[in-house]
């Protein structure tokens, strides 16, 4: 969704860039693309090392690029914001894979599988439409920046708070507590 906003506001009389429109988004086409292609690596590399791990560091990264990219906006932190983006989803789909292959039965794997492909792309049409509705309202790439740290910051906050839920209930004796959401249902 990110993508989608700073690509609308590279449009916009409003950002002022040293290069032409067209030029700036084929440049902003060019970071998501490249992100993309270093997450691919990056997890090729990293295969299933932690993939919990390697998704709340991605995340954290995400939040202070997001974060540090608010304050400075500009067209060098549009382009740093679409190759970190992109970089985090490229890792985080191939952890969120890994996890499943890790921990579900062979049984109900591949409707698993499903399950979370159906959820992705569902969130990538939900991420689009909240990126135009944010060049909408927000022409400011400052606020909307900020807006978009705040909400990394608050899912990193509440996916460590699940996992420490977990763990915490793993020491008390139980697999899991009344209502507490499976590996599954936090990798999702």
């Amino acid at each position: 969704f990110l993508i989608l906003y700073l690509a609308f506001l590279l449009r916009t009389k409003e950002f002022v860039h040293p290069v032409s429109p067209n030029i700036a988004l084929g440049m902003l086409a060019a970071a998501a693309g490249a992100g993309g292609l270093v997450g691919t690596a990056m997890g090729a590399l990293l295969k299933a090392r932690a993939p919990v791990g390697i998704v709340l560091s991605t995340l954290a990264f995400a939040t202070v690029t997001a974060a540090v990219c608010a304050v400075f906006f500009g067209l060098v932190a549009a382009l740093v914001v679409a190759f970190v983006g992109a970089l985090g989803q490229s890792l985080g789909k191939l952890s969120l894979d890994a996890i499943v292959q890790r921990e579900i039965g062979e049984e109900v794997r591949s409707s698993t599988f499903a399950v979370s492909e159906t959820i992705h792309q569902l969130v990538w049409v939900l991420g689009g439409l909240a990126g135009l509705g944010m060049s909408i309202i927000a022409s400011n790439g400052h606020i909307a920046l900020a807006i978009v740290a705040a909400a990394l910051a608050t899912t990193l906050v509440m996916l460590i708070y699940r996992r420490a839920a977990r763990r915490a209930a793993r020491r008390r004796g139980g697999d899991r507590t009344e209502g507490e959401p499976t590996v599954a249902d936090t990798a999702a």
